[in-house]
């Protein structure tokens, strides 16, 4: 009978195995925070995008009908939104007339 001997083994040892996974825990550490804030960053950029469009809706419903609509459901009624943008933070847009161009249509989550 033939003696196995314990050298012959192929295979990770048990030290090699938690080496790796330590890496693995090292790199998943230093990601996340920069994938978590990629997108916050992304959904405050799509907020602002949909405030500048309604924004400009809202100034072509001025100019029609000489009034500013009193909410973005209005603008969608109309015709001049064919769908009325969400916030991807699930906040609400609201419509402010006597505001600053800038600040003229608001998110209850990003603000102005």
């Amino acid at each position: 009978m033939r003696k196995r001997l314990w050298r012959d083994e192929r295979g990770f040892t048990l030290i090699e195995m938690l080496v790796v996974l330590f890496v693995i825990a090292v790199i998943i550490a230093i990601a996340l925070p920069n994938l978590k804030a990629a997108g916050e960053s992304a959904q405050e950029k799509s907020c602002e995008a949909n405030r500048k469009l309604i924004g400009s809706q809202a100034d072509n419903y001025y100019l029609e009908m000489g009034s500013y609509p009193t909410s973005v459901e209005q603008l969608h009624r109309r015709g001049y939104l064919r769908t009325a943008p969400n916030c991807p933070a699930k906040g609400k847009y609201s419509i402010h007339p006597n505001a600053s161009v800038e600040k003229r249509v608001k998110c209850s989550i990003h603000g102005d």
